[in-house]
């Protein structure tokens, strides 16, 4: 079952870094798409960032923000616009029963990793790595791939991937971006990772960080207990071929557990990427 239709109502909100005051135009095109399509738009009053600090408000009315949103019947879909580095002081306000209870699932990416995560690892319900700002882009196919995702009926991820290591996998997606998604570690936030698939991305750093970053993974022993990895697109790595690639370092670091690996350019910072279920089995 699709999860919008036309007529239905989605909220927009910022819970990371709040948007600079010049992305309001973007935010107007976003809208416009979103009403091309049939939907009503409820915006937040957590958007844009003050002049005196890098946030749309204190940690607690964000969270009241995202909570109205989320107790709210009308809302169907709430999307996260915003990203950057604070989602993660919101986590310890949200009223996890409450977001159990919604019908509305979240929405978002790279820094809205750490939300995806707590809410599966909170509720067991299933959030959504994807970025609205995408209709805001030059990706002609944009509005095609917001409406596969959210009004269409579907049951096969809709994103190309290619073998690096086995020929299936399949369990329930954790993940997103490897430096937020780092950021639960030894909190209740993150999730259980036995038995699941490991989708992992970035924005920004080297073969260095990624190396370190991926050593944290396997301290905390995921590698050892997941199922699989997916990579999306690392875009600094990439964008430079830097060396030892992802891809190398990956196959390194889980070449002892024997873990299928597979990769997509078609997950991550890109305005072409795709949508993927955190919190949901899937099957490659």
């Amino acid at each position: 079952m699709p999860l919008l239709r036309m007529g239905d109502t989605v909220g927009l909100i910022s819970c990371s870094d709040g948007l600079y005051p010049e992305e309001q135009s973007a935010i107007i095109s976003i809208e416009q798409t979103l009403n091309s399509l049939g939907l009503k738009v409820m915006k937040a009053t957590t958007l844009y960032r003050s002049t005196r600090s890098p946030f749309s408000g204190t940690h607690q009315e964000r969270a009241a923000e995202l909570m109205c949103l989320v107790n709210n019947a009308e809302i169907k879909a709430i999307f996260d616009i915003s990203g950057g580095d604070s989602a993660n002081q919101i986590l310890n306000d949200l009223n996890f029963e409450q977001i159990r209870e919604s019908n509305s699932p979240f929405i978002g990416m790279s820094d809205l990793s750490v939300i995806n995560n707590a809410i599966y690892a909170q509720t067991g319900k299933s959030s959504y790595h994807y970025r609205v700002k995408n209709l805001a882009g030059n990706f002609p196919q944009a509005q095609q791939v917001f409406t596969h995702a959210f009004m269409e009926d579907h049951d096969a991820p809709s994103f190309q991937y290619r073998w690096l290591r086995g020929q299936e996998m399949s369990g329930t997606i954790i993940g997103g971006n490897i430096r937020c998604f780092l950021k639960l570690a030894g909190t209740p936030y993150f999730p259980d990772p036995t038995n699941k698939i490991l989708f992992l991305e970035a924005l920004g750093g080297g073969s260095a960080r990624m190396a370190s970053l991926l050593a944290q993974l396997d301290q905390l022993a995921v590698f050892q207990q997941c199922s699989g990895v997916l990579l999306g697109t690392f875009s600094s790595m990439q964008a430079k071929h830097d060396q030892p690639s992802i891809e190398q370092l990956v196959l390194e670091v889980t070449d002892r557990y024997h873990l299928p690996v597979a990769k997509t350019e078609q997950l991550g910072h890109r305005e072409d990427a795709h949508c993927l279920p955190i919190g949901a089995s899937i099957r490659l």
